[in-house]
């Protein structure tokens, strides 16, 4: 174990001060964020003072339970139903959002067929997309009633449907229809993916820069020892360390935000978790080309632009739809989906857990990728020596 003895004697001697000065920082920001973001969020994005009209065309049991659903958390708008008073509406600001239910919704909700609630809003509106998730939150309470049990009545699935969501119907920042302390855990583990990649990157990168030496490698390559048990230890030296940094913010988790332990707080910490080597993965990519000058700022534009993009900072619901299709390339932006969609969950089921399970899939994915990316330039890099 020579190369883990050497691994854990620079770690303690470079690194353990710069870690807990990242530590540190951290913590500070997330007790700022924890403790004042949601309420700033809340003065500034009240659904309730939003202007909103439906336009139901299908006057169904489900239909009407969405329409008195939508009025009762907003500033419902009549208006007129033709295309021009329609437009004119909007354009005259009497109304900021618009929902038509199409005729026929009901009947074909859970079919192929099934038609799709059109919406209309004032263009740059702040609430748009937060009026769209109210909206896909009742659809999908509702789609999971019908799977769980096709027999019940629509009439029974919108009483349910109603019951789950109103208790959570006042709270008005995005998606911060969760509970105080989920929401905390929301923002906590969103945070995290921006540490996490500077401090692996910082800690993880520079040792392997080390490793990485071109003298120190002609010396390992003539040493006493397989190239497959050098890179075995450099690998599980890379991973320990990796994990102990992962579960030392497991443990400030539960400090700042209290022993909550559900299936929302268990689903958090396996998501930080694949982030953890999603992050790990990419430390280990850029230790193939950096420089020891060059580390620390890549390190910084890579963490902070992936958090940036990927709506670590900024709620996903407040980016754009060009910021929405290039996340898609982003790591961090199915890290950040993933702990948004687990922060809403209403009710766990199957299909409730579905999209968690394939955003952590992706994540998997990207790590793989990093991986084979970088064996291949280190592949490169020996034929070189050789």
């Amino acid at each position: 174990m020579q190369v883990f003895k050497v691994f854990y004697k620079i770690v303690p001697r470079k690194f353990l001060g710069v870690f807990i000065i990242y530590i540190l920082i951290f913590v500070g920001l997330m007790s700022l964020f924890t403790k004042s973001g949601m309420t700033q969020g809340e003065d500034a994005f009240e659904l309730s003072a939003v202007k909103i009209s439906v336009i139901n065309k299908d006057n169904s049991t489900l239909a009407n339970g969405l329409e008195a659903y939508i009025n009762d958390i907003s500033k419902p708008v009549k208006i007129k139903t033709d295309e021009e008073s329609i437009r004119d509406a909007l354009f005259f600001r009497e109304t900021e959002f618009i929902v038509i239910i199409p005729e026929g919704f009901q009947n074909n909700f859970t079919t192929l067929d099934a038609k799709n609630i059109q919406t209309m809003s004032v263009p740059d509106s702040m609430s748009r997309e937060y009026a769209k998730t109210i909206i896909d939150r009742y659809l999908n309470t509702a789609k999971v009633y019908i799977s769980a049990n096709p027999d019940l009545s629509i009439e029974s699935i919108n009483e349910k449907v109603l019951n789950d969501i109103s208790s959570e119907a006042n709270v008005s920042f995005l998606d911060g229809n969760v509970t105080n302390d989920m929401s905390n855990f929301n923002t906590y583990f969103n945070f995290l993916s921006y540490i996490l990649i500077a401090i692996l990157i910082s800690m993880v990168g520079r040792i392997m820069l080390i490793f990485n030496d071109k003298e120190i490698k002609m010396r390992n390559y003539s040493a006493p020892i397989s190239s497959k048990s050098y890179n075995y230890q450099l690998i599980f030296s890379n991973l320990l360390i990796a994990f102990i940094i992962w579960f030392i913010f497991i443990i400030i988790t539960f400090v700042i935000n209290g022993p909550i332990f559900n299936q929302s707080s268990f689903l958090f910490i396996i998501n930080s978790f694949i982030l953890t080597l999603l992050s790990l993965s990419i430390a280990f990519l850029v230790s193939t080309f950096a420089t020891k000058k060059s580390i620390d700022p890549i390190g910084n534009c890579l963490s902070l632009g992936l958090a940036f993009l990927g709506g670590s900072f900024v709620p996903q619901a407040l980016l754009s739809e060009q910021l929405k299709t290039i996340g898609i390339f982003n790591p961090i932006f199915w890290y950040v989906k993933v702990n948004d969609t687990i922060g809403n969950l209403a009710v766990n089921t199957q299909a409730t857990l579905e999209p968690i399970i394939y955003g952590i899939l992706v994540q998997l994915a990207f790590a793989f990728a990093f991986i084979a990316i970088s064996l291949v330039i280190i592949k490169q890099k020996r034929q070189s020596f050789e």
